[in-house]
């Protein structure tokens, strides 16, 4: 195995100086995707808005569904167009 391990591939580079490089590299590539993922911005609900409240200046998301204002009350986005 260490003849295998040993060989000249290319110039002064052995197949295990490869292997280790090839090694290092797919751990850098993995670990760049886990940092990618974690760090990646979270997309808005389709279901939810960002609204401001113009009756006690609240700001946050809210639902599409049944957006109310969670200090005062008052329906917010979607939910203001809509007449009951």
């Amino acid at each position: 195995m260490n003849a295998i391990l040993d060989t000249v591939i290319l110039g002064d580079y052995t197949a295990l100086d490869l292997l280790i490089l090839v090694g290092g590299v797919a751990v850098f590539l993995l670990l760049f995707m886990i940092l990618k993922g974690v760090f990646k911005k979270k997309e808005p609900s389709r279901h939810s808005q960002i609204v401001d409240c113009s009756g006690c200046g609240w700001h946050g998301t809210v639902s599409s569904f049944a957006g109310r204002c969670p200090k005062c009350n008052q329906p917010l986005g979607d939910r203001k167009a809509q007449r009951r």
